[in-house]
């Protein structure tokens, strides 16, 4: 028992023993923190000082700034801010923004001052120096007046004797103009005269000189040889096709071919175009390509149909140039009472020809009938007593169409060549019949016109003139 309690007080006094040395040990740790925490307030405090030693310098400092730039010590950094913002929008704002300091503006402006007090010095001198120029150039004004006013006075005088001169030499003038005058009157009286002769003279020699001329192109005309093979075709027929009235031919855009041109077809075995008996007449409806044409049959004998091979040959069309034709009378196709003189033009330009000459209205001509006229055509004769003007225009171109050698054609010849077949105007018959549509046709002083026993056959194109 008493070994037991021994055991227990040695515990016991270990364990104390052990808190003992524990207290020892936190007071020694208490002790160094206590005295690291006195340092440490002792640097801080030192710390503080210098700080408040620093701000006291910088805050003196930046009032000595404030003083400089002439603000006062008391205006905050906001104040100061807002005043520096708008001392740049008034002051520089012409100046670049890397450049918009006090100093730096301060330079410039003192700069900018500098140039200008040169300036305004060396402007007073220049000043200077004009007045002195002004005063010479002054004197030497008066003295250039004053010798001016001299020349004026001498000058003054002789313009007087001058114009005194003048006026007598004037009048002389005068007289000899008027005298000059008279004598151009009396010479320009003679000359009118001479002139009116001279042009009569020069009328009738003109007149005479177209007549000699005219005559030496029927000449010329009837020197030239005839053609050994007489008139070839214009082209031949390539493919027909009766059951559409359809032909093809070798002519086309490079031919010089239109639509609405008409050609008369006789047989291709046939080489000479005078001698040849028309089979019928075709119309070229379109044009397919440089040598191929369609064209539609309008006249032709069911005991001859038209064939491939066949040829084709116009009066009006010609491959190369125009052909010429002359107009006169009554042109009426269905005898209806309108004239169709328009559509006979547009008949023969379709065919590539021209018209040469036609009636006026005031019984004149308009255009000329020359010895390269092809046909003159004859419409009816104008016999009505109204259409004096149309029947003197009548005369005079058959008489022209005489002496020029000018083959004439009536108007159905001309058509019935051509192939080309006008509507006929239908009048119906029976008690529904009207007595206008019979109008009684006077007997006039009419002259027929020349017939030709060969209209069906085709006649040689005259000789294509030089040029």
């Amino acid at each position: 028992m008493a070994s037991r309690n021994n055991q227990n007080m040695q515990i016991v006094t270990i364990s104390l023993a052990l808190v003992l040395v524990l207290c020892l040990v936190g007071l020694v740790l208490l002790n160094n923190s206590r005295k690291t925490a006195e340092a440490r307030a002792v640097q801080a405090s030192s710390s503080a000082q210098e700080a408040r030693g620093t701000v006291s310098q910088l805050q003196s400092e930046a009032n000595q700034y404030k003083t400089w730039m002439g603000f006062p010590e008391a205006d905050t950094l906001d104040t100061l801010q807002k005043s520096f913002t708008e001392d740049m929008a008034s002051y520089g704002s012409t100046f670049d923004e890397s450049s918009r300091y006090y100093r730096t503006i301060l330079q410039n402006i003192y700069e900018e001052n500098r140039k200008l007090a040169q300036s305004e010095g060396d402007a007073k001198t220049e000043i200077k120096k004009l007045k002195l120029r002004l005063l010479a150039t002054e004197a030497e004004k008066d003295q250039q007046i004053a010798k001016f006013s001299k020349d004026k006075e001498k000058l003054s005088a002789d313009a007087a004797s001058e114009r005194n001169k003048f006026q007598t030499l004037s009048q002389q003038i005068n007289e000899e103009k008027d005298r000059i005058a008279a004598e151009l009157d009396k010479k320009r009286t003679a000359i009118d005269e001479a002139a009116s002769l001279h042009a009569s003279e020069q009328t009738a020699l003109n007149e005479k000189l177209g007549k000699l001329e005219r005559v030496i192109e029927i000449l010329k005309g009837n020197q030239v040889e005839t053609d050994p093979f007489a008139q070839p075709e214009d082209g031949l027929v390539r493919y027909v096709n009766q059951r559409n009235g359809t032909v093809w031919i070798n002519l086309g855009e490079a031919d010089n071919l239109r639509p609405q041109v008409t050609f008369s077809v006789y047989e291709g075995d046939q080489s000479d175009a005078l001698s040849a008996e028309r089979k019928g007449s075709i119309e070229v409806t379109r044009i397919l390509s440089d040598h191929m044409a369609e064209a539609k049959i309008t006249d032709d004998q069911a005991t001859r149909p038209l064939m491939s091979g066949d040829k084709v040959y116009s009066q009006v069309w010609n491959r190369g140039r125009q052909v010429g034709f002359a107009i006169t009378g009554v042109i009426d196709f269905n005898e209806d009472g309108i004239s169709d003189l328009r559509q006979l033009k547009q008949i023969i330009a379709l065919n590539n020809g021209k018209v040469d000459a036609v009636p006026g209205d005031d019984g004149s001509i308009d255009g000329k009938m020359t010895v390269d006229t092809r046909y003159l055509i004859l419409g009816e004769h104008p016999s009505d007593s109204r259409q004096a003007s149309l029947r003197s225009a009548w005369e005079k171109m058959s008489e022209e169409a005489d002496t020029l050698g000018i083959e004439v054609k009536t108007l159905d010849e001309f058509l019935s060549l051509m192939g080309w077949q006008p509507d006929r105007r239908t009048v119906k018959l029976g008690p529904g019949a009207r007595s206008e549509d019979f109008p009684a046709k006077p007997i006039g002083d009419y002259k027929p016109a020349r017939s030709d026993p060969r209209a069906n056959i085709f006649r040689p194109r005259k000789p294509q003139p030089s040029y």
